[in-house]
């Protein structure tokens, strides 16, 4: 079972008060109502040597590897139709992961001889506008954007700093331990712990900490409508924006290897092996499982321009599956 702890937002600056969840979770089997195979679907394969984090914009999928290059596929053709180099530490086997969008630039995480920081790209022009150095943790996959910018784990995971997209300027804001992925949404950032088994909600606009709750290692989260989605050791959890557990997805889950997103009216999670599994968030429903015909290594996922898109860095591909039937 898992066990919620419920933190009140007050109108004042005092801390907020953790107490137990009044009712006990709905647990559900992650059975699928439909099951396909990857080649009932499949688009394309494309080539992406060691391509990891996933993110649309301006028209484009922009993949992240992990050798430090921003690849840009043009979904018009399947094609990689540019790449820019971001990383420029003299060691190449320093390497760090994460990507994300503010609506505007792509935002990448980029290693260089003073540290981990972010490059932020412009799309359209397919350059490199600035690199932001601000100490960014390996482990942080998705680099979301919520209030005043791009958020970013930093000081080893224990602040979330937001970086301003038009000045560059980093405002970091204390966790209380150690943190290893972020989501966002709107007025809401979410940070993530397997380590502390901690989930803990700042507001977007001034980074003050409005909620905390216990999962047991949580990992991968999403944001999607009033509602948290989060990745445990005990299945996919839906929370409430009270922070009370709602329903647990047993035998569902991303794992080290895989993915949690919200897009196109349904929570996706990639498995560790590449299934894909569609929730309905209006129903709640299990409604299909697209698996791979050989297990794929681990990757991310994307939903965008009418496809489902997902990486499998060891294997060096970008697979585009149609997102109906």
């Amino acid at each position: 079972m898992i066990l919620a702890a419920l933190v009140m937002l007050g109108g004042c600056s005092s801390a907020p008060v953790e107490r137990t969840s009044p009712s006990v979770p709905v647990t559900t089997s992650a059975v699928p109502d439909v099951s396909v195979k990857y080649s009932a679907r499949r688009q394309a394969t494309i080539a992406v040597m060691n391509g990891d984090g996933l993110v649309a914009a301006a028209g484009a999928v922009w993949v992240k590897t992990d050798d430090g290059r921003a690849v840009r596929i043009d979904p018009a053709t399947n094609r990689v139709t540019d790449e820019l180099k971001l990383d420029t530490v003299a060691d190449e086997s320093q390497y760090c992961q994460g990507i994300g969008t503010d609506g505007l630039s792509v935002w990448a995480c980029a290693t260089a001889d003073d540290g981990t920081g972010l490059a932020q790209i412009d799309p359209k022009a397919r350059r490199v506008l600035r690199r932001v150095s601000v100490g960014k943790v390996f482990d942080q996959l998705a680099l979301p954007s919520a209030g005043r910018g791009v958020w970013v784990l930093t000081a080893d995971g224990t602040r979330a700093s937001v970086v301003e997209p038009a000045t560059g300027r980093v405002t970091a804001y204390p966790l209380g331990s150690r943190y290893l992925q972020l989501a966002a949404l709107a007025d809401r950032v979410v940070a993530t712990s397997a380590t502390e088994n901690a989930v803990v909600v700042l507001d977007a606009a001034n980074g003050a900490v409005v909620g905390r709750m216990s999962l047991p290692k949580p990992g991968m989260a999403a944001l999607a409508g009033t509602d948290l989605w989060i990745d445990t050791e005990a299945g996919v959890a839906r929370v409430t924006r009270g922070l009370v557990t709602r329903s647990v997805y047993t035998n569902l889950g991303a794992g080290s290897g895989g993915d949690l997103i919200a897009a196109a009216g349904a929570v996706w999670v990639r498995g560790s092996d590449g299934a894909i599994t569609k929730v309905d968030l209006a129903s709640g429903r299990v409604v299909e499982r697209i698996t791979p015909e050989q297990p794929l290594t681990a990757g991310s996922l994307l939903v965008a321009f009418g496809s489902i898109w997902t990486t499998s860095s060891d294997q060096g591909i970008v697979v585009r599956l149609r997102l109906e039937p």
